[in-house]
């Protein structure tokens, strides 16, 4: 498609509309693949294993693009620094606590603990980048975003014991590693989106693999479902996803594309209650809706102040 095709003043067309669905049924859907694939293959393979299929997924495209990573040799350019430690805290280590949480989770708690991480990305960015304060409204909504993380979390834990109170801390450490890592990815050296897509994930994988092999003992094959649910976290929602944010964002701008961050947790809750008999209870609803109007009054911007 030309750009011509699509003037930035006109409204959405609908291929932009289909690709925005098409993130959020894969991200939504991601925690549903988790949950089926943690039964049968450990959380630090199952990082593994989706890291892996997405590395090659992206490769396949960073060729057929006829892109270069930046060099390695003899003295490695600092992208890779980098994008090395986004590929350990925003994708090896949530990737793992969000298995990990899947074993005792429901995949719609654990999807609105993801949910989440936007609240945590706007606290760390007010005390560590001073061009991004929070003013009142912001201010406003991450405290009801963490109201909702509260209302989520504590009677659970209590009713649930230790390991369900170990699962819940670490969805809630996946979230805020998500945080961590776009403060990272906002610092590194400028590279194409995505050279620094497989930056993350070839350094990523790395740092998974030498957890998965100090950590958990290799298991057996898994059975074909667990695998196909694993394959398909790696090629849409880690592969194709990463891709279709950045043409999204590139086209649209960030506040089409922040749509994503209030439907992928609605769309995982229903496909748990729905599709996978889950009954997450009212507190879950209500945390989900506290968490979604704090992540609303937090990322929200007006399309005269969003850069295209």
């Amino acid at each position: 498609m030309t750009p011509t095709a699509a003037p930035a003043r006109s409204p959405a067309p609908a291929l932009d509309w289909l690709v925005l669905a098409a993130l959020v049924i894969a991200w939504g859907s991601a925690f549903a693949g988790l949950k089926i694939a943690v039964h049968d293959i450990p959380p630090a393979w199952n990082t593994v294993v989706r890291m892996s299929v997405a590395t090659l997924v992206l490769a396949v495209i960073f060729v057929v693009r006829g892109e270069r990573l930046p060099p390695l040799l003899p003295r490695p350019h600092a992208a890779w620094g980098w994008y090395a430690a986004v590929g350990l805290v925003g994708m090896a280590l949530p990737f793992f606590f969000f298995a990990y949480a899947a074993q005792g989770l429901p995949s719609a708690i654990n999807a609105i603990c993801n949910g989440s991480s936007p609240l945590f990305t706007a606290a760390l960015a007010h005390v560590l980048l001073p061009a991004e304060r929070l003013d009142l409204r912001r201010g406003l909504g991450v405290g009801l975003g963490f109201v909702g993380l509260v209302v989520l979390v504590w009677p659970r834990s209590v009713a649930g014991g230790a390991v369900e109170g170990l699962a819940l801390g670490a969805a809630i450490l996946g979230g805020l590693m998500y945080a961590v890592s776009n403060i990272f990815a906002r610092k590194a050296p400028p590279v194409s989106s995505t050279a620094g897509a497989l930056l993350m994930l070839l350094t990523g994988l790395a740092f998974a693999t030498v957890g998965a092999l100090a950590t958990t003992p290799l298991p057996p094959m898994p059975p074909v479902k667990a695998l196909a649910a694993v394959t398909a976290l790696g090629v849409f929602s880690t592969g194709l996803g990463s891709v279709g944010y950045v043409w999204l964002v590139q086209r649209r701008g960030p506040v089409f594309m922040s749509m994503s961050m209030y439907l992928a947790p609605l769309w995982a809750t229903g496909l748990g209650v729905v599709l996978m008999g889950e009954r997450p209870g009212w507190t879950a609803f209500v945390a989900l809706g506290l968490i979604l109007l704090g992540v609303g009054l937090t990322t929200w911007r007006s399309a005269a102040k969003d850069p295209a």
